[in-house]
Protein backbone atom coordinates (compact mmCIF):
# COMPACT_ATOMS: atom_id res chain seq x y z
CA UNK A 1 0.00 0.00 0.00
CA UNK A 2 3.07 2.62 0.48
CA UNK A 3 4.26 2.03 -2.63
CA UNK A 4 1.16 2.23 -4.14
CA UNK A 5 0.93 6.05 -2.33
CA UNK A 6 3.99 6.88 -3.17
CA UNK A 7 3.66 6.31 -6.89
CA UNK A 8 0.18 7.94 -6.77
CA UNK A 9 1.72 11.05 -4.59
CA UNK A 10 5.01 11.22 -7.39
CA UNK A 11 2.47 11.02 -10.42
CA UNK A 12 0.36 13.58 -8.51
CA UNK A 13 2.98 16.11 -8.30
CA UNK A 14 4.08 16.00 -12.20
CA UNK A 15 0.79 16.16 -13.19
CA UNK A 16 -0.03 19.38 -11.24
CA UNK A 17 3.18 20.85 -11.75
CA UNK A 18 1.90 20.87 -15.91
CA UNK A 19 -1.15 21.21 -15.11
CA UNK A 20 -0.80 24.42 -13.22
CA UNK A 21 2.47 26.21 -15.62
CA UNK A 22 1.95 29.31 -16.85
CA UNK A 23 -0.25 29.48 -20.25
CA UNK A 24 2.65 29.98 -23.26
CA UNK A 25 2.07 29.63 -27.05
CA UNK A 26 0.83 25.77 -27.66
CA UNK A 27 2.31 24.12 -30.69
CA UNK A 28 0.50 20.62 -31.81
CA UNK A 29 2.74 18.48 -33.92
CA UNK A 30 2.75 14.36 -34.61
CA UNK A 31 4.02 12.01 -36.42
CA UNK A 32 3.19 8.44 -38.23
CA UNK A 33 4.92 5.49 -38.48
CA UNK A 34 4.98 2.45 -40.60
CA UNK A 35 7.32 -0.28 -38.69
CA UNK A 36 7.46 -4.20 -40.46
CA UNK A 37 7.35 -5.17 -36.14
CA UNK A 38 6.56 -3.34 -32.88
CA UNK A 39 9.49 -4.69 -30.61
CA UNK A 40 8.86 -2.79 -27.32
CA UNK A 41 12.08 -3.36 -25.24
CA UNK A 42 12.82 -5.74 -27.56
CA UNK A 43 9.92 -7.96 -27.76
CA UNK A 44 7.36 -8.31 -30.34
CA UNK A 45 4.42 -6.61 -29.50
CA UNK A 46 2.55 -7.94 -33.13
CA UNK A 47 3.27 -11.25 -33.22
CA UNK A 48 6.57 -10.48 -35.86
CA UNK A 49 3.85 -8.58 -38.21
CA UNK A 50 4.26 -5.20 -39.03
CA UNK A 51 2.20 -2.22 -37.28
CA UNK A 52 1.12 1.40 -38.17
CA UNK A 53 1.60 4.03 -35.79
CA UNK A 54 1.00 7.60 -34.54
CA UNK A 55 0.83 10.21 -32.44
CA UNK A 56 0.02 13.94 -31.41
CA UNK A 57 1.59 15.80 -29.23
CA UNK A 58 0.92 19.59 -27.63
CA UNK A 59 4.06 21.43 -26.09
CA UNK A 60 3.99 25.12 -24.89
CA UNK A 61 7.40 27.02 -25.43
CA UNK A 62 8.69 26.53 -21.35
CA UNK A 63 9.14 22.78 -22.50
CA UNK A 64 5.42 20.53 -21.07
CA UNK A 65 3.58 18.29 -23.32
CA UNK A 66 0.81 16.17 -23.30
CA UNK A 67 1.15 13.59 -26.21
CA UNK A 68 -0.85 10.63 -27.38
CA UNK A 69 0.37 7.40 -29.08
CA UNK A 70 -1.29 5.06 -30.69
CA UNK A 71 0.00 1.23 -32.71
CA UNK A 72 -1.86 -1.53 -33.45
CA UNK A 73 -0.75 -4.72 -31.54
CA UNK A 74 -1.74 -8.36 -31.74
CA UNK A 75 -1.35 -10.00 -27.87
CA UNK A 76 -2.56 -13.85 -28.91
CA UNK A 77 -6.88 -12.11 -30.18
CA UNK A 78 -6.22 -10.53 -26.42
CA UNK A 79 -5.86 -7.34 -27.98
CA UNK A 80 -5.54 -5.32 -31.05
CA UNK A 81 -4.83 -1.71 -29.68
CA UNK A 82 -2.36 -0.01 -28.05
CA UNK A 83 -2.88 3.60 -27.19
CA UNK A 84 -0.88 5.48 -24.80
CA UNK A 85 -0.70 9.30 -22.91
CA UNK A 86 2.22 11.23 -21.60
CA UNK A 87 2.31 13.98 -19.28
CA UNK A 88 5.98 15.36 -19.20
CA UNK A 89 8.54 18.32 -19.17
CA UNK A 90 11.52 18.47 -21.65
CA UNK A 91 14.34 21.18 -22.16
CA UNK A 92 17.77 21.97 -22.19
CA UNK A 93 19.85 22.57 -18.83
CA UNK A 94 22.68 23.92 -20.99
CA UNK A 95 24.09 23.83 -24.32
CA UNK A 96 24.98 19.86 -24.22
CA UNK A 97 23.11 18.61 -21.73
CA UNK A 98 18.86 18.22 -21.88
CA UNK A 99 16.44 15.96 -19.85
CA UNK A 100 12.94 14.66 -19.96
CA UNK A 101 10.66 13.87 -17.40
CA UNK A 102 7.05 12.59 -17.04
CA UNK A 103 4.50 9.82 -16.21
CA UNK A 104 2.85 7.39 -18.75
CA UNK A 105 -0.14 5.21 -19.30
CA UNK A 106 -0.14 2.66 -21.25
CA UNK A 107 -3.89 1.65 -22.24
CA UNK A 108 -4.78 -1.58 -24.51
CA UNK A 109 -8.98 -0.39 -24.73
CA UNK A 110 -9.74 -4.24 -25.89
CA UNK A 111 -7.89 -6.60 -24.23
CA UNK A 112 -9.11 -9.10 -22.01
CA UNK A 113 -5.68 -9.63 -19.90
CA UNK A 114 -5.97 -8.41 -16.18
CA UNK A 115 -3.47 -5.64 -15.27
CA UNK A 116 -2.97 -4.74 -19.20
CA UNK A 117 -3.19 -1.17 -18.37
CA UNK A 118 -0.65 0.17 -16.47
CA UNK A 119 1.93 3.51 -15.30
CA UNK A 120 4.82 4.41 -15.61
CA UNK A 121 7.19 7.41 -14.82
CA UNK A 122 10.14 8.44 -16.52
CA UNK A 123 13.09 10.55 -16.74
CA UNK A 124 16.23 10.95 -19.04
CA UNK A 125 19.14 12.88 -18.89
CA UNK A 126 21.05 13.45 -21.96
CA UNK A 127 24.81 14.81 -23.12
CA UNK A 128 24.91 15.60 -27.04
CA UNK A 129 23.85 12.54 -28.45
CA UNK A 130 24.02 9.95 -25.53
CA UNK A 131 21.16 9.87 -23.48
CA UNK A 132 20.20 7.80 -20.11
CA UNK A 133 16.88 6.92 -18.81
CA UNK A 134 15.38 4.94 -16.12
CA UNK A 135 11.27 4.01 -16.02
CA UNK A 136 9.55 2.57 -13.06
CA UNK A 137 5.84 1.12 -12.24
CA UNK A 138 5.02 0.23 -9.34
CA UNK A 139 2.31 -2.48 -10.90
CA UNK A 140 3.90 -3.39 -14.48
CA UNK A 141 2.18 -5.07 -17.21
CA UNK A 142 -0.21 -8.43 -16.03
CA UNK A 143 0.40 -6.86 -12.48
CA UNK A 144 3.48 -8.60 -12.31
CA UNK A 145 4.39 -5.89 -9.48
CA UNK A 146 7.58 -3.33 -9.35
CA UNK A 147 9.60 -3.05 -12.21
CA UNK A 148 12.76 -0.69 -13.67
CA UNK A 149 13.72 -0.09 -17.10
CA UNK A 150 17.08 1.08 -17.20
CA UNK A 151 18.84 2.25 -20.52
CA UNK A 152 21.25 3.98 -22.36
CA UNK A 153 21.44 5.42 -26.18
CA UNK A 154 23.76 6.65 -28.56
CA UNK A 155 23.19 8.14 -31.92
CA UNK A 156 26.87 8.97 -33.69
CA UNK A 157 26.68 10.87 -36.87
CA UNK A 158 28.58 8.45 -39.87
CA UNK A 159 28.40 11.04 -42.69
CA UNK A 160 25.76 14.33 -42.99
CA UNK A 161 22.98 11.81 -43.94
CA UNK A 162 23.54 8.62 -42.33
CA UNK A 163 23.72 7.95 -38.48
CA UNK A 164 24.51 4.59 -36.23
CA UNK A 165 22.51 4.23 -33.62
CA UNK A 166 22.72 2.05 -30.67
CA UNK A 167 20.73 1.19 -27.42
CA UNK A 168 20.41 -1.32 -24.37
CA UNK A 169 18.30 -1.70 -22.02
CA UNK A 170 17.58 -4.08 -18.78
CA UNK A 171 14.22 -5.04 -17.45
CA UNK A 172 14.00 -5.44 -13.84
CA UNK A 173 11.48 -7.27 -12.69
CA UNK A 174 10.40 -8.36 -8.96
CA UNK A 175 10.74 -11.77 -9.93
CA UNK A 176 14.79 -11.44 -10.77
CA UNK A 177 14.05 -14.38 -12.86
CA UNK A 178 11.42 -12.82 -15.58
CA UNK A 179 14.57 -9.96 -15.79
CA UNK A 180 16.19 -9.76 -18.96
CA UNK A 181 18.37 -7.12 -21.29
CA UNK A 182 17.39 -6.20 -24.95
CA UNK A 183 19.58 -4.46 -27.56
CA UNK A 184 19.63 -3.10 -30.68
CA UNK A 185 22.21 -1.83 -33.58
CA UNK A 186 20.61 0.36 -36.07
CA UNK A 187 21.38 2.88 -39.24
CA UNK A 188 18.84 6.22 -39.90
CA UNK A 189 18.78 8.70 -42.79
CA UNK A 190 16.12 11.08 -43.75
CA UNK A 191 15.01 10.22 -47.72
CA UNK A 192 12.01 13.29 -49.22
CA UNK A 193 11.48 14.13 -45.79
CA UNK A 194 10.85 10.71 -44.17
CA UNK A 195 13.35 9.18 -41.63
CA UNK A 196 14.02 5.70 -42.96
CA UNK A 197 15.69 3.35 -40.42
CA UNK A 198 16.50 -0.56 -40.47
CA UNK A 199 17.65 -2.07 -36.88
CA UNK A 200 18.62 -5.38 -35.89
CA UNK A 201 16.97 -5.84 -32.46
CA UNK A 202 17.97 -8.85 -29.75
CA UNK A 203 17.33 -9.79 -26.22
CA UNK A 204 19.40 -12.40 -23.94
CA UNK A 205 15.74 -14.58 -23.37
CA UNK A 206 15.94 -17.58 -24.46
CA UNK A 207 12.86 -19.87 -25.77
CA UNK A 208 10.87 -17.09 -27.00
CA UNK A 209 10.43 -16.51 -30.90
CA UNK A 210 8.23 -13.15 -29.86
CA UNK A 211 12.08 -12.00 -28.21
CA UNK A 212 14.32 -13.65 -30.71
CA UNK A 213 16.92 -11.38 -33.17
CA UNK A 214 15.70 -9.99 -36.07
CA UNK A 215 15.73 -7.10 -38.16
CA UNK A 216 13.30 -3.91 -37.88
CA UNK A 217 12.25 -1.76 -41.06
CA UNK A 218 10.61 1.79 -40.40
CA UNK A 219 9.37 4.88 -42.15
CA UNK A 220 7.97 7.48 -40.47
CA UNK A 221 6.96 11.23 -41.13
CA UNK A 222 6.47 14.23 -38.37
CA UNK A 223 4.31 17.20 -39.19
Amino acid sequence: MQKKLGFTLAATVIASAILCAPLHAVELSGDVTFTSDYAFRGISQTEEAAALQGGLSLADESGFYLSVWGSNVDFLAEGTLELDVMLGWSGAINDDWSTDVGIMRYGYPNAEIDGSNFWELYGSLSYKDLTFGLAYSDDYYANSGNFFYLYANYSYAISDAISLDLHVGQNEYDDSSASYMDWSVGLSTEVLGAGVSLSYVDTDIDGSYLADSRVIFAISKSF
